[in-house]
């Protein structure tokens, strides 16, 4: 069975260039444009690897971090954290929540840090 990323990120492109990458590389990809319903999804999709966008409206990717983190059954899953934003605009990210890759990034990028978070597909 392949392992699974969950791609959290609300922009349609990137979400999609995202996916299209992670499942020629054959990992079962799905992809949510919010943190709420990432969250609320987690149980039913059970992801190995979460891609998450750092800068999305209503709940940003620190704040469902924090959430992610709190919660025993997900404090370990590995993240992947993407943004746009500048060092200076940067957030305090934790090394412990997982990976940082700026965008725009390459598919060189995104499938070196899944392969060494989780491993191949």
């Amino acid at each position: 069975m392949s392992k699974r990323v969950l791609v959290v990120d609300d922009h349609p492109l990137l979400r999609d260039v995202q996916v299209l990458l992670l499942r020629e590389a054959g990992y079962a990809a799905t992809a949510l444009s919010g943190a709420r319903e990432a969250l609320a999804r987690l149980p039913e999709l059970r992801p190995d690897l979460i891609v998450l966008d750092l800068s999305m409206p209503d709940m940003n990717g620190q704040q469902f971090l924090r959430r992610l983190r709190g919660d025993e059954v997900w404090s370990r899953l590995p993240v992947i954290v993407a943004t746009g934003l500048t060092a200076e605009e940067m957030p305090p990210i934790d090394e412990r929540d997982g990976d940082l890759l700026m965008k725009p990034f390459t598919d060189v990028a995104l499938l070196s840090s899944v392969r060494r978070l989780i491993g191949d597909a």
